[in-house]
């Protein structure tokens, strides 16, 4: 699956194009472990959406304004110099000039060039000005310009979100001809672990479901294979730390790294498993009160209350009615597995591979979709 074509990378696409739509000069702002292939991606996009692209310029740590004459073979005119305001007039109207790989050493005399080359832009209108397109990689965010008229920043930040995550998983199962009523769950798991990593991701695709509930054992391993594990940091930059659909996070190597003393990454697994199995045990709440229905006259009373219809009563409730009325042994054995479930969740306790995995408990909500 391409990836550039997820959710929330494709909009950080569209949020590039419509900057340039405004007649902005761009900074795109990414950590070196990203998603990669942005300057392919960014080009194939403007193309399609009939932008004249030039470039891209591949930084070599030389003045910026001659690596872009050099690289787009511009005519000097025999100039001394070359100046920003020399290269704002031999770049076509309209052009879009991609400039991609400017990392920390580079980037001073591209940012001294860009502030430069934003000014000499406002001259122009808006819909006439040639455009610069600057891909940083490991830039820190504090060293990166701020918005100006003809300036814009779009930093990689809380880009890929769980649901992208998500969409990925599910469909390499279905491509893999894998998808059942394990995969809401595992790919739940995944997208809980790997984060916005979609290279982990691929990782624990290929593992099989019982080992995402070992996480500290999975990741060791991950990021030991993993060439860029040490070079993460608990930084933007490096790409250890990111915003994840609005929430600050360290990547799950770092976590593992340090320790994981608060048990965090438990605690993503058993995010992921309330995510899909209290919703799968409400289900099975209704289906066993509707299967009781004809066993219990109504009303009844539950302690101090009375109740006139099953449907208002917790797993709980319709555990201890299914004892004290003497139900069957079938309909006792179920009513106490889905209330246990649903006490172990409720307080944070993540669920053994066999209970959380378990076919009656996850194919309910395609058994009653099949009806």
């Amino acid at each position: 699956m391409n990836r550039w074509s997820l959710p929330g990378p494709a909009h950080f696409l569209r949020q590039a194009a419509e900057a340039l739509r405004e007649g902005q000069n761009l900074v795109l702002a990414t950590p070196v472990h990203a998603l990669g292939g942005m300057c392919g991606a960014l080009e194939h996009h403007l193309h399609n959406e009939g932008w004249r692209v030039a470039g891209p310029v591949a930084d070599d740590v030389s003045d910026p304004v001659d690596q872009i004459f050099a690289s787009l073979g511009l005519d000097d005119g025999g100039a001394s110099r070359r100046s920003v305001s020399l290269l704002r007039q031999r770049l076509e109207s309209g052009q879009t000039v991609l400039i991609g790989g400017v990392g920390p050493a580079g980037w001073p005399a591209w940012k001294r060039m860009l502030e430069e080359y934003e000014v000499a832009s406002r001259g122009v209108s808006s819909f006439d000005r040639p455009l610069l397109v600057i891909l940083t990689e490991g830039v820190p965010m504090s060293a990166l310009p701020g918005r100006a008229a003809a300036l814009k920043v779009l930093p990689w930040q809380d880009v890929v979100g769980e649901l992208d995550v998500l969409l990925y998983a599910t469909n390499t199962f279905r491509e893999r001809g894998t998808l059942d009523y394990q995969s809401k769950l595992v790919a739940r798991i995944i997208g809980r672990l790997a984060l916005w990593d979609l290279s982990l991701a691929d990782t624990l695709l290929d593992k099989r479901p019982a080992e995402l509930f070992r996480p500290a054992e999975i990741v060791r391993v991950a990021s030991t294979a993993a060439e860029y594990a040490p070079h993460l940091q608990l930084n933007w930059e490096s790409g250890g730390l990111q915003r994840f659909d609005g929430v600050e996070l360290a990547h799950p190597f770092l976590v593992l790294a340090g320790g994981d003393r608060s048990g965090e990454l438990a605690m993503r697994i058993w995010a992921a498993q309330a995510a899909e199995i209290l919703p799968a045990l409400e289900l099975h709440r209704r289906e066993l009160a509707r299967r009781m229905r004809t066993m219990v006259s109504v009303p009844f009373n539950l302690g101090d209350e009375q109740f006139s219809d099953l449907d208002d009563l917790e797993i709980g409730q319709l555990a201890h009615l299914a004892v004290t009325r003497h139900l069957s042994h079938a309909i006792r054995q179920t009513a106490d597995k889905w209330r246990r479930l649903r006490n172990k969740l409720a307080h944070l306790e993540v669920l053994d591979v066999s209970d959380a995995l378990d076919a009656e408990l996850l194919s309910i909500g395609r058994a009653r979709s099949n009806r």
